[in-house]
């Protein structure tokens, strides 16, 4: 396995192809377009040409970040893929985070220990409430 690691954002239909890879719900290709356009930093895995694994970042850049899309190949889980992808990821808010800036994301259930490794904190605790959604 030769996976590398680029900083850039995925074709749609690299991206629905690992998103149905992983189980998880697929987007007209102009949502798709859309949603891809708005991303500040992307972290890419390509093994070859093909995407085995990425995350994004989104949010305003300087004070709310969100970690979204974190997406390895099951072919590709448990092989450190997913760790140097955060790695990076971790260097970007680093690097551009203010202080007292808060970057979040929501876990898939059972992979909460995989954050901590890098620092976040499960919700609630004794600051903040449980994290929350809605879908559409």
């Amino acid at each position: 396995m030769s996976v590398h690691l680029i900083h850039a954002i995925p074709s749609p239909q690299e991206w629905m192809a690992l998103r149905r890879s992983v189980g998880w719900a697929t987007f007209p290709d102009d949502a798709v377009k859309k949603s891809l356009a708005a991303t500040p930093f992307c972290v890419c895995a390509y093994d070859g040409e093909t995407l085995v694994g990425m995350a994004r970042i989104l949010g305003d850049g300087v004070i709310s970040f969100y970690i979204g899309n974190v997406m390895i190949h099951p072919d590709y889980q448990n092989s450190g893929v997913g760790k140097a992808i955060l790695n990076e990821i971790m260097a970007y808010l680093r690097e551009h985070a203010a202080p007292g800036a808060i970057a979040s994301l929501l876990s898939i259930k059972g992979k909460e220990e995989f954050y901590t490794q890098f620092g976040f904190e499960t919700r609630p605790d004794e600051t903040h409430g449980c994290g929350m959604s809605i879908h559409f």
